[in-house]
């Protein structure tokens, strides 16, 4: 279960677990992954990284989303487009092992890759990563 932190001054939202207290300091200090696709499930998150993590709602200018099967299997990924505005999540608050489990299921750097992007978090616009398909997939 999580609880809902709202910034008014900023238009932000925080998702979080109850036991954790929420400053708007915490956007502005903590890296941001943002997330797009099945990683914007927070029971896939807690899975993935065995605790909780706090979410806010973003943005994502001149993306937007692609999901195909390919072999039986479901194949997400962001593709350019002009004027596209891709919403998703920003995770805050991870840290650096927490980053390089999320590359690993991302599975970094065969399928993707963890790039700097600007995210519009509520009125606030923020540097974040993105994990950006690479072209190559398992067995090629």
């Amino acid at each position: 279960m999580f609880l809902a932190k709202f910034f008014p001054a900023h238009g932000i939202t925080v998702f979080h677990p109850p036991a954790l207290v929420v400053q708007f300091d915490d956007l502005l200090a903590s890296q941001l992954l943002f997330v797009w696709d099945e990683l914007m499930d927070p029971v896939l998150v807690r899975e993935q990284l065995g605790r909780d993590v706090p979410f806010s709602p973003a943005a994502l200018a001149g993306y937007t989303r692609r999901i195909e099967r390919l072999e039986g299997e479901w194949v997400y990924s962001l593709v350019e487009q002009e004027g596209a505005v891709l919403a998703g999540f920003v995770l805050l608050g991870l840290s650096d092992a927490e980053f390089e489990r999320l590359d690993e299921h991302e599975q970094a750097p065969i399928h993707c890759l963890r790039h700097p992007c600007r995210v519009q978090v509520g009125n606030l616009e923020r540097v974040a990563s993105v994990h950006l398909a690479t072209g190559s997939y398992l067995g090629e």
